[in-house]
């Protein structure tokens, strides 16, 4: 009716207005199915006016005489663009088709909520890992602790300070030394984005004062006529004999679809640049992503996957003990609906489940622990659900909301089998049942052309308590008055105003407030051992929340051939905790026992700042460089786990049929460590790699690789026990395409 009374007004008044302008109108649909999308964004490029289409795909609007350039886009499609003349009186019409993002070779890094367009430029192996595509981004490192399951860390915040979820569903490491991220879990050849927030400037996925990291996988796709679709990869690594095989493949339907991904990895001791073999740091593993997507109508469809993975015999060479096998099973199933009404553009719903189960043992070490052999073996069970609601406030606003819920159970003990008496058996997680409620509301709004404000709120109420009956008589040893049990109310919220200052230059004013709960490990771990300080760690119930203040300025140039991005950040800590050491003489084994307890305030500040500059039509240059501090300011010491001042550099050519890529990245020594946490000063180190791929015959893509170029002997300052990273080492794979054939 509104097309229908604009086309009226046209004709009838015709004088004035028809004699000034004109009407564009058209329906944007999704280009692989043929239905319309609702909600998607066009925009008027040279004024940045825009609407959004309705229920049925269309919009309308009225423009002045004269060309113009129209951007059609929409989360999940590859925006496109049309320039249209507008006649004096014409009606002009469109139809616009947008292609769904499938990535292949390269993903697609978003953060807080924008695509970054100088990560996603960067160019992938097939043989790329998730763990090396995370650390691509700028303030992101990651813990090694072996050649496995490396941990991710934003701004030196890990663990219990950051949110790690798959497609948006929570689950929790099985293991009391973390070394279980929940990022191991997910390999790259499924992997779709990666959804980076810094600090608590993202909470959707739950409050936090450090971040959080979502990983999504490729989802299946509809096709106007039933296809199937395969691919198949082989690649090997000869520094750690490391052979990777991998498959995906589906059927694509006019209303269903589904997509099959796996993998298999198999590596043996990696040598470091003297040849030396590093033990322990071998393993297997084996993944699988099944996904299933149904239409119901035009408005509705169903999603639903399975996510199995396996690794076995994982060597840890900086602990005392390994990893004889983690596992997860996950299942996801969610309701996607569109048009519901005006108002009220999308409902998604997901419910879903996860098992994790991890088992540390020492079977093949000589030197043991304690002189005696022991298992370690950890689950965690986790159900949960939610829903998002996004509405269309205004032609200029929008506003999201989600209801959330979850329940998860941690349980890990001990068994030590002494020589000369019956095995013994200590709990150190006491089947810690935790429930959570959260409510998260987003608002944002375009007040001009140029100025944009954002604003989010979460509120989450947990509940923990500890059920196991040996663990809890462990506890109250120390806290004989606690029922070990507690309820947490936490808060967290950000702002920010984006201002255009010019058409080349975008500033962001950031400020976030941020809360969390303390982790298991600190609130109910017991005889948690930690080879870095060599102490064992005491959890601590009486914790209060953990709460951060964030303030952060952003600025982002997009010249013709250049994009360049900066950011100032500085987080305020309160209630930081810590482990502190306890009275007590040190054991044959351990130096002693630290309680997490309380250590008042601290802080973090530092830049970021990121180049992509195109050379030339194949050449381009992408760097970067990080730098930080942060201080335990009532201990007066600096804060563990904060990286030394980092730079990479990468140049690129890139062909029809090929691309080749040099990329060195290095750090200064680092003089800040933290003495109370049994951090020792390193050193600092250049590496250069060569990578490339070329696609000789369609459907055949050979990617090759020379990492650690000149054979540098290095570690990383996050590396535990200083352990030497590869030597110079020489990737290949070859992948199989039926969709290129």
């Amino acid at each position: 009716m509104n097309l229908l009374y604009r086309l009226l007004s046209i004709l009838i008044l015709g004088g004035t207005l028809a004699a000034q302008s004109g009407l564009v109108s058209g329906k944007i649909t999704d280009g692989s199915t043929g239905l319309p999308l609702v909600g998607a964004n066009v925009i008027i490029k040279e004024s940045n006016r825009g609407v959004a289409s309705d229920l049925e795909g269309l919009f309308s609007m009225e423009l002045l005489e004269g060309q113009y350039e129209i951007v059609a886009s929409m989360i999940g499609y590859a925006p496109i663009d049309q320039k249209v003349m507008i006649s004096r009186g014409a009606l002009t019409r469109l139809s616009l088709g947008l292609q769904p993002v499938v990535i292949k070779s390269k993903q697609l890094v978003t953060i807080q909520g924008n695509r970054d367009d100088i990560l996603s430029h960067l160019q992938e192996t097939n043989i790329s890992t998730t763990e090396h595509m995370i650390s691509l981004i700028e303030g992101v490192n990651l813990i090694s602790r072996g050649s496995y399951a490396q941990e991710p860390i934003i701004r030196g915040m890990s663990g219990g300070r950051m949110n790690i979820t798959i497609d948006g569903m929570k689950s929790f490491g099985a293991c009391t030394d973390r070394m279980d991220p929940i990022s191991s879990y997910v390999e790259a050849d499924a992997l779709n984005s990666i959804e980076v927030g810094k600090g608590a400037l993202s909470i959707l996925h739950g409050s936090t004062v450090g971040g959080s990291l979502n990983l999504t996988f490729i989802k299946p796709q509809y096709a106007n006529i039933g296809q199937t679709i395969w691919r198949i990869k082989g690649g090997l690594d000869t520094r750690s004999q490391e052979r990777k095989f991998s498959f995906s493949g589906g059927r694509q339907l006019p209303g269903s679809a589904w997509s099959l991904n796996g993998s298999y990895r198999n590596a043996g001791d990696y040598s470091d640049a003297n040849d030396e073999v590093v033990p322990y740091s071998g393993f297997e593993k084996m993944n699988f992503h099944l996904g299933y997507k149904k239409r119901i109508d035009e408005s509705n469809q169903v999603y639903a996957e399975l996510i199995t993975d396996d690794a076995y015999d994982i060597g840890y060479t900086s602990l005392p003990m390994d990893v004889g096998y983690a596992r997860l099973r996950m299942l996801g199933l969610s309701l996607h609906s569109t048009g519901i009404s005006p108002a009220l553009l999308k409902l998604a719903w997901k419910v879903y489940g996860n098992a994790i189960d991890h088992w540390m043992d020492d079977s093949k070490r000589e030197d043991l622990f304690m002189n005696m052999h022991m298992d370690m073996p950890g689950f965690t069970r986790t159900a949960g659900s939610f829903v998002d609601l996004y509405f269309n406030h205004s032609q200029n606003a929008w506003l999201k909301f989600r209801s959330e819920f979850y329940w998860t159970s941690s349980y890990a003990d001990m068994v030590m089998y002494p020589e000369d008496s019956n095995e013994m058996k200590m709990v150190t997680w006491p089947a810690v049942k935790r429930w959570n409620f959260g409510q998260f509301v987003e608002y944002q709004r375009d007040l001009n052309s140029k100025t944009q404000v954002n604003t989010s709120i979460r509120y989450d109420f947990f509940t923990s308590k500890a059920t196991d009956e040996m663990g809890i008589n462990e506890l109250h040893i120390y806290y004989p008055e606690n029922d070990l049990s507690r309820q947490d109310h936490l808060f967290s919220a950000n702002w920010y105003l984006a201002y255009d200052v010019n058409a080349v230059w975008q500033s962001v004013l950031m400020l976030a407030s941020g809360s969390r709960t303390p982790t298991v490990s600190e609130a109910y771990g017991y005889y948690l051992y930690n080879p870095i300080d060599g102490y064992l760690y005491l959890g601590n119930p009486d914790l209060p929340t953990e709460t951060s203040k964030q303030l952060e300025w952003q600025n982002r140039l997009k010249l013709v051939s250049s994009i360049i991005n900066m950011n100032l950040y500085h987080y305020q800590f309160k209630h930081f905790t810590f482990g502190q050491v306890m009275p007590g003489e040190s054991l044959g084994y351990a130096r002693g026992w630290k309680k997490y307890v309380d250590a008042g305030q601290a802080m973090i500040s530092g830049a970021e700042l990121s180049v992509l500059h195109q050379l030339s039509s194949h050449w381009t240059f992408q760097g970067g460089l990080n730098y930080e501090v942060g201080s335990l300011i009532d201990f007066e010491d600096n804060l563990p786990l904060i990286p030394p001042l980092e730079a990479h550099g990468s140049f690129k050519f890139d062909h029809d049929k090929f691309w080749i890529q040099i990329d060195a990245k290095g750090a200064s020594s680092q003089e800040r460590f933290s003495e109370l946490s049994g951090e020792n000063q390193t050193s600092g180190y250049l590496v250069f790699n060569l990578r490339g791929e070329i696609d000789p015959l369609e459907g055949i893509l050979i990617s090759v690789g020379l990492n650690n170029l000149t054979n540098q002997l290095y570690y990383e300052h996050l590396d535990w026990g200083d352990i030497y990273r590869p030597g110079r080492s020489f990737t290949f794979s070859l992948a199989l395409d039926q969709s290129a054939l």
